[in-house]
């Protein structure tokens, strides 16, 4: 019954845990939560492929502080719209809200230009009359006494001048609006906003002939309807921009942007509803019209844009709404950018050769132009071209697209023109003629100064229309690589803006970008569909149950393998499925139910094994190592006796002359001081992850490299060794110190490296984890070996070869121990390389080479090389050990048969 009951509850987990956790996604907190996996895939896929088309047109701080002021005149922008229809952009949409009226400007062309042609003409007329009638009157053509109907004559002429004048004063004042408009018209696709307003309140701004010039004229005609489809922006009220630009651009879109509640934009309405009419978005609307107009064809989760060769279906999230496929970049990275700032300083330059040739023609340069037509007449000829155009805009808009292919043709052919002039000869032709004055002799003085300082004049003039022509045709390249067919996105992205937004790449972007990575991803056709939370809920549900059937009979590890394996399998199952698809599923709902599945059955499964575990932590924690207890509880099958054969690194430790130390202790001090030093070389054993095998009274066992692997066993005991020798120095000080031992502990140590058994050892009621075989006996050898060496730490050749040049070891015998017949290379154990002072170092090499001469039987050489090292190592042990044997061996040689290898027969 027990058993059932058990097996009801690893079935029941997951569907309590399902209703759990469905609830708590309903939370806007939870969702957030998956908003953020949703962007850290975003950040995994590949890059969308960003359409070349698309040009943002910036009206940055550089523009701005060209203008001088923000915000601009309409008359900027308008002069702009212009030229980039003689680039021939194909769009223009902007992210400008134009919904209030602007207030009059100066059209400081036609003040500059018309203005003083006006005067000019005028006046020329006024004073042609007025000398033809003095001249009459000297000659006697005119009687004194009928002037007088001469003077009325006059006069009527000068009020008629008069009041001509007045009125091109008073038109020197420009309606921008107006002029913005018919500039959109000129342009022929420019497109403006229309926003969607939440507040009925809003409407009482907006007058009712607008109104219904937006329902008539702006909303979508060719949208279609199916099945229970509503737009999720629906607003009782709008704000067009004002009629003057609504009623001369090519249509408008609602600027509106989706904001999810953690700040982030992910997501955009392409359709929104108003008065029972469809609107589109902002860039959506032109972007149509690229794509010939298609059939909108709206219903639940997706539109279909319906054209004659192709057709496009766009998903759409829970609420009606397209996913953005944003670039992976900061705004300045994405797409291609245009300052607004280069539109600005081609028509400063422009003025100002314009201005350059207007003076050159008064002055006669121009005359010897022998292009193919007068720069300046090209130049009156495209501004009358548009200045038809423009009026032809204000009135009925312009019905002769042809036109303006004949404007930008002749603007074209006057900026070649104005080329060839400063290529030309115009130049050395003036000048030569100059030179033919000054050199004929027909000219006296001070009609030479004149002409020297014309011909100075002449050179100024053209170097200096020369620059500006040149830094001109340098804009002009510039703006047809970037405006030609391009898909024309203009916004304010100055530093004073506030239009900035975060999206999953960048916490700051410009959200006139927005509108770029919306047409992109249509273009593209990379949509991304995000799934509902029920798939998601009904993917976890099962992979529960199946977990739950999984592990409810698996041992703990394999538990925790399987748990991680579904996590980890279900995170990257759905991120498969969206960087092969673009789906995403909500992962956030299967990764918890999942996991706190697993952690509920884990803790049923922990609370029926966790007294067994006590109770062999209880049983063995007094006398086995914390890495031996953990493994013996992973795997409780280690408990049989026996053991594995593995290659390790053992230590063997001894205080030299200790009997003789505790001989003048009693047993409380022997302790005391005896569990201090214990300690303190244990604890570096342990910091290395060695693991100490026993204590035999001052004596120290230990190994490395079991029961954890470390296949840098060698060097963990090596660097064991020489901490020990330190710390013993510390200890030692305190000792004596603080009267603790009758003079200092000195420590030989014995390290080998080699294949040994290791495991329990004993009997079922009483067993050890420990090591046995030659090579831990060779190492207890060498802790012995010491004394006659006079070195402290031996190791062997074995365990040399565990490093390479982080200790430094001097060479000695080669020797033959009991048991073993192969021959042993003892090295000493000196020091870190990093810690070795030169003399020493410089001692350790006349050691080696003393080695060296001692093994090929230089006796005396070898002495006398030994004998050198005393003088750099005063009293070192190995020197004096090798100066004895060689003079044992100059009074008595070995054996020729002799190999080279000493047999040790000390235990």
């Amino acid at each position: 019954m027990r058993k059932n009951s058990v097996f009801r509850l690893y079935y029941l987990i997951p569907l309590i845990v399902a209703a759990l956790v469905t609830s708590v996604m309903l939370l806007p907190q939870m969702q957030n939560g998956d908003r953020r996996i949703f962007d850290l895939f975003m950040h995994i896929k590949p890059a969308v492929k960003e359409d070349n088309s698309i040009l943002l047109l910036d009206i940055d701080d550089l523009a701005i502080a060209q203008v001088g002021t923000w915000p601009w005149s309409r008359s900027v922008v308008a002069d702009g719209l212009i030229l980039l229809s003689e680039f021939d952009a194909e769009a223009a949409v902007f992210d400008i809200e134009y919904v209030d009226k602007s207030p009059l400007g100066i059209d400081s062309r036609y003040l500059e230009q018309k203005i003083p042609a006006l005067f000019q003409e005028n006046f020329s007329v006024l004073g042609e009359n007025v000398t033809a009638f003095f001249t009459a009157l000297v000659n006697g053509d005119i009687p004194l006494n009928g002037a007088e109907s001469y003077i009325s004559d006059l006069k009527g002429i000068n009020q008629q001048v008069m009041k001509l004048l007045l009125d091109a004063v008073r038109s020197v004042s420009r309606d921008n609006d107006a002029y913005l408009g018919e500039a959109l018209n000129f342009f022929g696709n420019g497109w403006i906003t229309v926003n969607m307003l939440p507040n009925e309140v809003e409407l009482a701004k907006v007058s009712d002939d607008l109104k219904s010039y937006v329902k008539e004229h702006v909303s979508l005609k060719n949208v279609r309807v199916e099945g229970t489809y509503a737009p999720s922006l629906q607003g009782p009220s709008v704000q067009p921009a004002i009629m003057k630009l609504l009623s001369k651009a090519a249509g408008a879109g609602f600027p509106n942007v989706v904001v999810d509640n953690d700040g982030v934009r992910r997501r955009i309405d392409l359709l929104a509803e108003y008065d029972g009419k469809y609107f589109g978005q902002l860039a959506f609307v032109p972007l149509l019209k690229r794509l010939g107009n298609p059939q909108i064809i709206a219903k639940p989760g997706s539109i279909t844009l319906k054209g004659e060769k192709k057709s496009v279906t766009i998903p759409f999230d829970g609420k009606g709404r397209m996913l953005i496929n944003w670039p992976p970049k900061i705004f300045d990275d994405s797409f291609r950018h245009l300052s607004y700032n280069n539109l600005v300083v081609h028509g400063r330059l422009e003025e100002q050769i314009v201005a350059n040739l207007k003076i050159m023609e008064e002055a006669g340069y121009l005359d010897f132009y022998k292009g193919q037509a007068p720069p300046m007449d090209l130049y009156r000829y495209a501004e009358q071209l548009k200045e038809d155009l423009l009026a032809e805009a204000g009135k009925e808009g312009i019905q002769d697209r042809s036109k303006v292919d004949e404007y930008r043709e002749v603007r074209k052919q006057f900026f070649e023109e104005c080329t060839a002039l400063i290529a030309g000869d115009t130049e050395r032709a003036i000048i030569g003629e100059i030179d033919r004055l000054l050199s004929s002799g027909q000219l006296n003085e001070e009609q030479k100064k004149e002409y020297e300082a014309i011909k100075v004049e002449v050179t100024d003039s053209f170097a200096a229309i020369a620059t500006d022509i040149s830094k001109l045709s340098e804009i002009r390249e510039r703006l047809s690589h970037e405006l030609s067919g391009a898909f024309v996105i203009i916004g304010h992205t100055g530093i004073s803006t506030t239009d900035i937004g975060v999206n999953p790449f960048a916490k700051e972007y410009m959200n006139v970008g927005t509108h770029a990575a919306v047409v992109n991803t249509i273009l593209q056709e990379d949509f991304l569909r995000e799934l509902p939370l029920s798939a998601g809920v009904a993917i976890a549900l099962l992979f529960t149950l199946l977990l739950s059937l999984i592990i409810r009979r698996l041992s703990p590890l394999p538990s925790i393998l399987v748990g991680i394996a579904f996590i980890l399998g279900t995170f990257g199952a759905g991120l498969i499925l969206f960087l092969s698809l673009g789906w995403y599923l909500p992962l956030l709902t299967p990764l918890l139910m999942i996991s706190i599945t697993f952690l509920s059955i884990s803790l049923i499964k922990f609370l029926k094994t966790e007294g067994e575990k006590s109770f062999l932590r209880t049983a063995f924690g007094h006398y086995l190592s914390n890495e031996v207890i953990n493994q013996l509880i992973a795997e409780p099958e280690r408990l049989n006796l026996g053991g594995e054969k593995k290659r390790l690194t053992a230590m063997f430790t001894d205080i030299r002359g200790f009997s003789t130390i505790s001989e003048q202790l009693d047993p409380t001090e022997l302790v005391t001081l005896l569990n201090n030093y214990l300690t303190g070389m244990s604890n570096i054993i342990l910091e290395q992850f060695g693991t100490i095998d026993k204590y035999e009274g001052d004596a120290i066992i230990a190994f490395f490299g079991a029961p954890v692997d470390y296949q840098d066993h060698a060097w963990r005991a090596c660097h064991s060794a020489i901490r020990m020798k330190r710390v013993e120095k510390e200890l030692n000080k305190r000792f004596l110190d603080e009267k603790m031992a009758p003079g200092p502990l000195m420590t030989r140590i014995g390290i080998n490296t080699g294949e040994m058994v290791v495991g329990n050892m004993g009997t079922l009621q009483k067993m050890d984890y420990t090591i046995m075989g030659n090579a831990v006996n060779l190492a207890a050898r060498l802790e012995g070996v010491n004394k006659r060496y006079g070195t402290w730490i031996l190791i062997s050749e074995e365990t040399r070869k565990g490093f390479t040049e982080e200790f430094v070891v001097r060479k000695l015998d080669r020797v033959r121990v009991v048991g073993i017949n192969t021959p042993v290379r003892l090295y000493e154990l000196v020091e870190e390389t990093s810690h070795i002072d030169d003399n020493i170092g410089e001692g350790l090499e006349l050691f080696d080479r003393g080695m060296n001469l001692f093994e090929a039987w230089n006796w005396e050489e070898a002495k006398n090389m030994f004998s050198r090292v005393l003088k750099m190592i005063p009293g070192d042990g190995p020197s004096l050990f090798f100066i004895d044997r060689a003079e044992k061996f100059m009074k008595t040689p070995p054996p020729k048969e002799w190999d080279g290898v000493f047999n040790l027969t000390l235990k």
